[in-house]
């Protein structure tokens, strides 16, 4: 190349990266593209052709002159000649197009004029489309010094779409970070197994160009959707009744599910697809197993229907990065459930030996600790868990006291009475060392005896210096003992009780807490 056409093509350059390199939307970028073209040449016709992986075709997504209403058409693979422009990277000069028997013309008839395509590439070297210019079905001409201004258009808008496309993928890969983040984070703060898949694949439908997504359960061998989001087709749900997957059957009854995750580009072509199914237009599905603890828990699926989604890498990462957590947290909820029996068993063990020890009639502290629920729920008391717990323990510091004390027949003495009144003392200091029971529970236990007159102990406290946990039980503690025989009482009438609870309320009860208490049972 001469020193004066390396200038033009230096200035054309420059020309078209002053002009694109601004811009921040792609439509701008091939609007700009066209327009500048056609004005700065005798082109009849500029078009710009964006290669479409999917579908693999041509799209024109800008033109200027004859054919700007055409914008939108696609060409398949072969049709036309951009198509080797495309295919072989390099540009294309025609000084008679109409003679190329591949020659597409959007216009629907054969017209003499020529023809240049270049070639958009992107910084790597990939072909993107194709930028191109004709005077087919008008009067024009394409000048040498036209084909530097197109060749440089062709470059910028390249480098420009790239850097725009780079820009798309790394915001859009923030936002799945940031969703991944946010369902990670809601997953970990999640109790309820079902509530986690539902939002996870809602997640996972966003990110992902399926339809649709589904957790599926094994139930007596047979394959049943127990959560589903998206878009389905109508009564494709019901399917599932009408026609069961069995294990061994189909794709979600196929054992090599469990290996790992399943791509099926097209479902119908899929060995051993169910025919309903398919015929529903099943088409692309993407499945991962859940196997928390190395159990065969269910299968997560996303699905498309009638149309196929091809594979992508950042698809299955998904899934299996939503799949892996779900297990986490299932394993955790597995564990969590295991405490929680093996707690509720010590505290049943608990209360038989408080009765054991004669310290309670039979069933006191499982009534007790229903009923105290049942009382907090009505005035909206915020940590239920704490004051059961709490109704459970309140006693515990008794089991530290001598036979000859807690079993006397007759009349304390003064002295042995004081020592029955540090048994919320020693629950607490028995308690507190265990860091999972919360504050109301240690408030119930060591504040359980106290009055709302002042006249109880260990402290005294008045009115609503006792805590709300402790004047909730003791109302509640009170009515079981007024209805339950002991060694020295017959169980009393439920109305003769109410009648007591009233007598107390104001004076060794908190008022409010009786009014509800007695609304309520």
């Amino acid at each position: 190349m001469t020193e004066a056409l390396e200038l033009k093509r230096l200035e054309a350059l420059t020309q078209a990266f002053r002009l694109l390199s601004p811009l921040t939307h792609r439509e701008e970028v091939y609007r700009k593209t066209v327009q500048f073209l056609k004005e700065n040449t005798r082109a009849v016709s500029v078009l710009l052709w964006l290669y479409r992986r999917e579908g693999d075709q041509l799209e024109l997504v800008a033109a200027a002159g004859l054919s700007a209403s055409r914008v939108g058409f696609r060409l398949p693979r072969g049709q036309g000649v951009s198509w080797e422009v495309l295919e072989k990277g390099e540009a294309l000069f025609l000084p008679e197009v109409s003679r190329d028997p591949r020659a597409v013309f959007l216009s629907g008839k054969r017209q003499a004029g020529a023809y240049l395509g270049v070639p958009l590439r992107s910084p790597e070297g990939e072909v993107l489309g194709v930028l191109s210019l004709d005077t087919a079905g008008g009067v024009g001409e394409i000048l040498p010094e036209e084909r530097f201004l197109a060749q440089a258009l062709a470059e910028a808008a390249g480098m420009v779409l790239s850097r725009m496309e780079a820009l798309e993928k790394a915001r859009l890969e923030a936002e799945r970070h940031k969703a991944l983040l946010e369902l990670s984070l809601s997953l970990e703060a999640s109790r309820e197994p079902l509530a986690m898949p539902q939002e996870a694949l809602e997640t996972l439908l966003r990110l992902t160009p399926y339809h649709g997504g589904a957790l599926y359960l094994f139930q007596e061998g047979v394959v049943r959707p127990a959560v589903l989001a998206g878009r389905y087709p109508p009564d494709f749900p019901r399917l599932y009744e009408a026609h069961p997957v069995r294990f061994g059957e189909g794709l979600l009854g196929h054992p090599r599910l469990w290996e790992g995750p399943v791509y099926v580009e097209d479902y119908a072509r899929f060995p051993g697809a169910l025919r309903p199914y398919a015929q529903k237009g099943l088409r692309s599905v993407l499945l991962v197993p859940l196997k928390p603890e190395g159990r065969r828990y269910g299968i997560l699926a996303l699905g498309s229907f009638v149309e196929t989604i091809p594979y992508r890498k950042e698809d299955e990462e998904a899934l299996r990065m939503v799949a892996k957590r779900l297990e986490e947290v299932l394993e955790r909820l597995y564990h969590l459930e295991a405490l929680h029996r093996t707690r509720e068993a010590a505290l049943k063990a608990l209360s038989r030996v408080l009765e054991y020890r004669d310290l309670e009639t039979q069933g006191h502290t499982e009534r007790v600790a229903e009923l105290s629920l049942r009382l907090g729920q009505a005035l909206g008391f915020p940590d239920l868990e704490g004051l059961r717990l709490g109704a459970y323990f309140h006693d515990l510091g008794k089991l530290a006291l001598p036979d000859e004390v807690l079993r006397k027949p007759a009349a304390l003495s003064t002295g042995e009475w004081r020592l029955v009144k540090t048994h919320p003392e020693v629950g607490l200091e028995i308690l507190k060392s265990l860091p999972f029971l919360p504050k109301t529970t240690l408030n119930v236990v060591l504040y359980h005896h106290e009055r709302w007159d002042g006249s109880g102990y260990p402290k005294g406290l008045k009115g609503e210096e006792i805590p709300l946990e402790a004047r909730i039980f003791a109302v509640v503690d009170v009515w079981d003992a007024l209805l339950s025989p002991r060694p020295y009482k017959e169980a009393w009438p439920k109305e003769k009780a109410r009648e007591e609870l009233l007598a107390q309320a104001g004076k060794t009860l908190d008022p409010r807490v009786v009014q509800v208490f007695l609304e309520m049972v």
